[in-house]
């Protein structure tokens, strides 16, 4: 999926500066005026990350930042700004920002900023599409699988499964293959990474 660099500032030539210098190293470009722009718009589970003004007029950068996570937009934000503001830049970092920059600034920090960004982006991205694929496979089990698997997680052998659910051992083994086969694990081991990934 390709990755966008959305940028949102309020000043028309800085959106212009940065949607070339973005797009002279190749990144899509989509700027905004205001954050609520940004908001406003159907993002589906967007790829990238985003470039914002920390201060602007009617949704400043950390209520911004907010109003994403609330919307379930998990894009990695870069804030910069025009005030050696070190409050502001700690507040925006422990409310999750990626980085905070503060203008004067080098054209090539800013361009490292955004590549670590949006590497971030396509590994969280494609760990929350891993997990989703887990969740989904065991949502698709029965119940008796799901008790199992829930067994074997916690290290139970299948005698022991087999004894405590009043099932033959030979029962154990079948639904316990096809309880592996359905969560696409190979191993008891990959089962187990599996369940700790779904807070087993």
């Amino acid at each position: 999926m390709d990755q966008t660099v959305f940028i949102v500032d309020d000043d028309a030539e800085i959106r212009e500066a940065l949607s070339l210098l973005f797009r002279s190293v190749g990144y899509p470009v989509t700027a905004f005026e205001q954050a609520s722009d940004l908001l406003d718009r159907a993002l589906r589970d967007p790829a990238g990350c985003v470039v914002s003004d920390v201060r602007m007029p009617t949704l400043d950068g950390l209520a911004f930042q907010r109003h994403l996570r609330a919307a379930g937009v998990m894009l990695p934000v870069i804030f910069v700004s025009g005030y050696a503001d070190v409050a502001l830049g700690v507040a925006a970092m422990r409310e999750g920002a990626y980085s905070f920059l503060t203008k004067p600034f080098r054209e090539q920090e800013l361009l490292e900023a955004v590549a670590g960004a949006l590497e971030l982006e396509r590994s969280t991205r494609a760990a929350r599409r891993e997990r989703a694929a887990m969740q989904a496979a065991f949502e698709a089990l029965d119940a008796r699988e799901r008790e199992i698997m829930l067994a074997v997680a916690n290290g139970e052998a299948n005698k022991v499964i087999a004894h405590r659910l009043g099932l033959s051992e030979i029962t154990i083994k079948v639904v316990r293959a096809r309880m592996m086969r359905k969560m696409g694990a190979a191993s008891t081991a990959q089962l187990v990474r599996v369940a700790e990934r779904l807070g087993m």
